[in-house]
């Protein structure tokens, strides 16, 4: 019961994300510089001066290229509440740097919430689109499900019937026949290899089933991961299902 309450606490967030668009608050030329500061401090030995994605250590350390960092000035962002091809709100940008990508990216929680805020106003400097574009969000409706046996079960047929089994293997270990033959590359032709799901600090994009049901419908822009928004509206309790089971093979409900 405890677990059904806070999934229903985080399902009823994702709804407020996903069913309202959040203006951008206003920005000051200070809040850009103090947040140019801070990037110049922290993140641009990643994601380079010019935020391309060249800093030193994206190059230098092998365990920051895979995947590598992120190129701001195309416009392309994996974790979205947003329709594929959007832009990201600024919360999302927000979300990414306060709890970071696990095996990739650290945490910056511990710069103040003001901190966070003046990073992400400085991040969008980097591409003009966000001047212009009004991101799309997903809407999402229905409540979340509760992992169980059953949920599982219908997750697992899910898995095989939307064929996600090519890319991640009927195990779920990343080891399906699309991966193994070298298909897979990202948007800037680098070789990219899919999640292995049974490793729970894989979780890019957040190890919640809210966190999972947002990835489906939004897919991971920049990468052969696309969006089920499709398939799943309408049917959002093949969703829950689907991201109970997938949390069950790393364990995780």
């Amino acid at each position: 019961m405890k677990a059904f309450w806070k999934n229903l606490t985080m399902a009823f967030g994702l709804v407020l994300v996903l069913t309202s668009i959040v203006g951008a608050s206003e920005v000051t030329e200070h809040d850009i510089q103090q947040g140019k500061s801070i990037y110049e401090r922290s993140c641009l030995i990643c994601h380079g001066e010019s935020g391309k994605g060249d800093g030193p250590a994206a190059f230098y350390n092998a365990a920051f290229s895979a995947p590598r960092a992120r190129d701001f000035t195309v416009g392309n962002f994996k974790f979205r509440s947003t329709v594929s091809g959007s832009l990201p709100l600024d919360e999302d940008i927000f979300r990414t740097i306060t709890n970071g990508i696990p095996g990739t990216m650290p945490s910056f929680s511990g710069l103040s919430s003001e901190q966070r805020w003046q990073v992400v106003a400085y991040i969008k400097t980097f591409y003009g689109g966000f001047q212009e574009e009004i991101p799309e969000v997903i809407k999402l409706a229905g409540l979340p499900i509760l992992s169980a046996a059953e949920s599982v079960r219908r997750g697992k047929i899910l898995f095989q019937d939307m064929d996600c089994h090519s890319c991640h293997g009927r195990q779920g270990r990343g080891d399906g026949k699309v991966a193994l033959a070298g298909e897979l590359h990202d948007s800037r032709d680098l070789p990219i290899s899919p999640n292995d799901l049974t490793n729970p600090t894989g979780w890019k994009n957040g190890a919640t089933a809210s966190d999972v049901v947002r990835t489906l419908f939004t897919g991971l822009d920049g990468t052969p991961m696309p969006s089920y928004e499709s398939q799943l509206i309408g049917h959002e309790d093949d969703a829950w299902h689907l991201a109970n089971y997938l949390l069950s093979l790393s364990g995780q409900n």
